[in-house]
């Protein structure tokens, strides 16, 4: 029993490790592709790096709160939080008081700051479906009774975030939702129906939107308008290329300087591969790898089941958004705007996940007491 409790609390050292050399890099990386548009727009070459800092140092208190209060809380409280996600996603959707960037409309503008609660709602679904279908263990087979609930939820959350133009955080919605019914030991034709389904309705999705269609195509063959819809595919397939195996350097990527668009957001994985190289590259693979094994691990040998699905869900959370990021930008999978968590300029982003971390880190502290 000492001897698990030891291990348990191991691996929480290691979780926390993997986030500090994460967001660690992400800064060092951040401050440099950053750089041109802080200047540019800001007149400050730190003001990304400074705004990401103190995003970082709120993080820590979200952190402290997600280890130190108890899951119970939550599962208490967890209608309540669903409907406040509601309602701040339908909100998120009325003119005037939302901010439209580059077509969508997913930041809640308050007085002092603006947020993005398609975040939280990422956050807020794993919760959810960890507390029910933990709770519905002798309905688990039982498609009305024991799926059929929380997945209309799912499908609605997922229709407010599509409706804000967001197709990349709807997609991870319902694969990590998915990963979460899996695991929650549905039947595997239940399970097989329903990706069929959802495969359907995301090529639907893709096909209904003119700027969706011109990604794909752009994805498929970024020559054919290399000026245009292509020019992203191919300035990031130029990162790695000008990088080769140890980089230039940090400081010395000449694409970040409105070459590469979204530099410091959804492509800064290709500053990393022209800065530091296909070393570098590898390294933030394999600690996004390690996070995930990790966080499986706590799931593992959590003997509580809404421990085990809450921490697969935020582990299958963090390693799926981060492949997804890492596919695009190297050319595999069509452009998504999914950031890079942890190390993508956005403060939202890095706060949620920040707290999921806590909560992971709650979830092996409380297994190994």
């Amino acid at each position: 029993m000492k001897k698990d409790s030891h291990l348990q609390n191991n691996i929480g050292i290691a979780l926390l490790a993997s986030v500090i050399l994460l967001v660690g890099i992400g800064l060092g990386f951040l401050y440099s592709a950053s750089q041109p548009a802080s200047l540019k727009y800001f007149n400050n070459q730190f003001y990304y790096l400074i705004k990401q800092g103190i995003f970082f140092i709120i993080g820590i208190f979200f952190f402290m709160a997600g280890f130190f209060i108890k899951i119970e809380f939550y599962k208490k409280n967890i209608k309540f939080i669903v409907v406040i996600t509601l309602i701040l996603l339908i909100v998120t959707l009325i003119p005037g008081i939302s901010k439209e960037v580059a077509g969508g409309r997913r930041w809640l503008n308050l007085v002092i700051f603006q947020f993005q609660p398609s975040e939280i709602a990422k956050l807020v679904v794993i919760f959810y479906l960890s507390f029910v279908l933990a709770n519905k263990k002798e309905f688990i087979e039982d498609f009305y009774k024991g799926i059929l609930p929380p997945l209309l939820l799912v499908g609605f959350i997922s229709f407010l975030i599509l409706a804000e133009n967001d197709f990349s955080t709807t997609f991870l919605v319902l694969v990590t939702s998915m990963t979460i019914f899996f695991l929650a030991g549905i039947r595997l034709l239940t399970f097989f129906m329903l990706i069929g389904v959802g495969g359907i309705a995301g090529v639907l999705m893709i096909f209904l939107a003119q700027y969706r269609i011109t990604r794909f195509f752009a994805f498929l063959n970024p020559w054919e308008d290399p000026l245009g819809s292509g020019w992203q595919y191919i300035q990031s397939m130029k990162c790695f290329s000008l990088g080769k195996f140890f980089g230039k350097g940090i400081g010395e990527s000449a694409q970040k300087s409105f070459a590469l668009p979204e530099a410091q957001n959804d492509y800064i994985f290709a500053i990393i591969g022209e800065e530091g190289g296909a070393f570098f590259a590898i390294v933030v693979v394999l600690l996004f790898t390690a996070f995930a094994f990790i966080g499986l691990n706590i799931a593992k040998r959590s003997k509580d089941k809404t421990h085990f699905l809450l921490a697969s869900g935020i582990a299958s959370l963090v390693f799926i958004q981060a492949m997804v990021n890492i596919g695009v930008v190297i050319g595999i999978l069509p452009s998504t705007g999914i950031t890079l968590p942890f190390i993508s300029a956005g403060g939202t982003s890095l706060v949620i996940f920040m707290f999921a971390c806590g909560v992971l880190f709650n979830i092996a502290h409380k297994e190994a007491g």
